[in-house]
C-alpha cells in the first residue's frame, strides 16, 4: 500500500461531499444561535427533510420537487422550533430534543403510512453534478488536470450552494447592517429592543434559515448521494453538525471549515476499509473515527470557545 494510493483527488471531493450535509446544517446553526436561540434541532430537521424530499421525488417524478419539498418541511418544523422557543420563551434545549424525537417518530409513521413498509424507500434519480468536462489525457498535465477537475468541478449544485452560502452568510453578519442586528440580538437583546431592533422577528427569521439549510441538507443526503431514504439515516450528522458549528466559533464560513474535517474523517475511514487486510487496525475503529473526533472537539475546544452572552435565554419585549 502506498501513500499515492490512499492521498488520491477522489478522497478530497469524497471529503467535501460527505461534509456537505454537516456543513449546511452548521451555517445555518452558526446564524440560528448569533441570534440567541439555540437550535439542537437540525438532527430531526434534516431527517424530515430527507424523508419528504424522497417521498415528493417519489411521488411527482420531480427531483427538484423533491428538494422543494426537502426544505418545505424543514421548515414547517423550525416554525414549531421558533414558535416554542421565541413565542412562548420555553427551553429551547428541550424543544430542539422533541424535534428530534418527533421527527424520527413521524418519518417511521410516514414509511409505514405512505410506503407500506419500514426501512428504506424505493430509489429515485439523483441530482447529477453540474459541471462534466473530459478528462485531462496522460502525463503531468492530464495529471493536474485530473486533481483539478475532481476536486473542484465534480460536484452537485446543493454542495456549490453550501460554499456561496458560508462565504456570503460570514460575509453579511460581519459587514451588513443585517448581521450587526443579529450579533446584537445574541449579545444584548434589551439594548437591541432599545435601538428598535425587532428581537422575535429577527428570532424568528434567523431560526428559518437554519431551517432552510437543514432541509438543503437533508435533500443534499437523499437526493444527491443516496438516492433513497432509510429510517434513521442522518445517523448524527444533526449533533456533529452542531460540535463543527461551535469549533467554527459560531461563524458560518468557520462551520463549514470544520465539517470539511469531519468530512475527511468519514471520507478517509471509507478509504481505509479498502486497505483493511493490510493494517492492522480493527475496522470498528475506522468506523468510529468520526464520531471519535467529534467528542475530542467538544472535550477540548469547547471550554475555548465563547458563545454570544444570550444564548438560549429566551427575551420578553417590555413594549
Amino acid at each position: 500500500m502506498l501513500f499515492s494510493d490512499i492521498v488520491t483527488p477522489e478522497l478530497f471531493a469524497s471529503a467535501v461531499r460527505l461534509a456537505t450535509p454537516i456543513a449546511l446544517a452548521a451555517v445555518g446553526a452558526s446564524i440560528c444561535e448569533r441570534s440567541g436561540v439555540v437550535n439542537i434541532a437540525m438532527e430531526g430537521l434534516m431527517l424530515i427533510a430527507a424523508f419528504s424530499g424522497t417521498a415528493v421525488a417519489l411521488l411527482t417524478g420531480s427531483t427538484w420537487l423533491g428538494v422543494i419539498g426537502a426544505v418545505l418541511a424543514s421548515l414547517i418544523f423550525a416554525s414549531l422550533h421558533a414558535w416554542a422557543s421565541v413565542n412562548l420563551r420555553s427551553d429551547q434545549v428541550i424543544s430542539g430534543t422533541a424535534i428530534n424525537i418527533l421527527a424520527l417518530g413521524i418519518t417511521g409513521y410516514l414509511m409505514e403510512t405512505i410506503f407500506g413498509r419500514p426501512g428504506t424507500t424505493e430509489s429515485v434519480q439523483t441530482i447529477p453534478p453540474v459541471f462534466d468536462f473530459p478528462s485531462g489525457g496522460e502525463g503531468f498535465l492530464g495529471e493536474a488536470w485530473h486533481w483539478i477537475n475532481t476536486v473542484v468541478f465534480s460536484y452537485t449544485p446543493i454542495v456549490y450552494f453550501g460554499m456561496f452560502a458560508a462565504v456570503f452568510l460570514t460575509w453579511a453578519l460581519y459587514r451588513t447592517r443585517w448581521g450587526l442586528r443579529l450579533r446584537s440580538l445574541g449579545e444584548h437583546p434589551r439594548a437591541a429592543d432599545t435601538m428598535g431592533v425587532n428581537v422575535s422577528a429577527g428570532r424568528w427569521f434567523a431560526i428559518l434559515v437554519s431551517g432552510f439549510m437543514s432541509g438543503l441538507a437533508g435533500a443534499n443526503l437523499t437526493l444527491e448521494q443516496v438516492g433513497s431514504f432509510t429510517e434513521g439515516m442522518t445517523n448524527g450528522r444533526g449533533f456533529i453538525a452542531l460540535a463543527a458549528m461551535i469549533f467554527g466559533r459560531w461563524v458560518p464560513g468557520g462551520g463549514y471549515l470544520a465539517s470539511l474535517l469531519f468530512g475527511f474523517a468519514e471520507a478517509l475511514q471509507l478509504k481505509l476499509q479498502i486497505f483493511g487486510d493490510l493494517i492492522i487496525v480493527p475496522r470498528q475503529f475506522f468506523l468510529a473515527l468520526p464520531y471519535l473526533l467529534t467528542v475530542i472537539v467538544l472535550a477540548g475546544v469547547v471550554g475555548r470557545a465563547t458563545a454570544p452572552a444570550a444564548i438560549g435565554k429566551p427575551y420578553k419585549s417590555k413594549a
